[in-house]
């Protein structure tokens, strides 16, 4: 009885001949379509988009206790004129003349 348990010496394996054939990235327009109607979804991982951040300088907090209304007018000037509350408070206190 051998003791090989079926892995004994053997021939090795010749693989050079071998090579993978032609792939798709992705099928054809029929068989998205089929998958997209089936429910299937991409397994293809998603690309994070880098932020584009400003050269920055250092930064700090101040909080800020006040009614609620000058709070909404204060946010609604920064909604309307696309600035972050930092820049906000430095173009309002430009004008004030601080």
């Amino acid at each position: 009885m051998s003791n090989d348990l079926g892995f004994g010496k053997t021939a090795k394996l010749d693989l050079s001949g071998f090579a993978p054939g032609p792939s798709e990235k992705t099928g054809s327009r029929q068989e998205q379509e089929a998958a997209e109607r089936a429910g299937f979804q991409s397994r293809e991982p998603v690309e994070r988009v880098r932020r584009i951040r400003k050269a920055s300088e250092p930064l700090d907090q101040a909080f800020v206790r006040a009614p609620i209304d000058v709070i909404n007018r204060f946010k609604q000037y920064c909604n309307e004129t696309g600035m972050s509350y930092g820049e906000a408070l430095d173009e309002l206190m430009r004008k004030a003349g601080i």
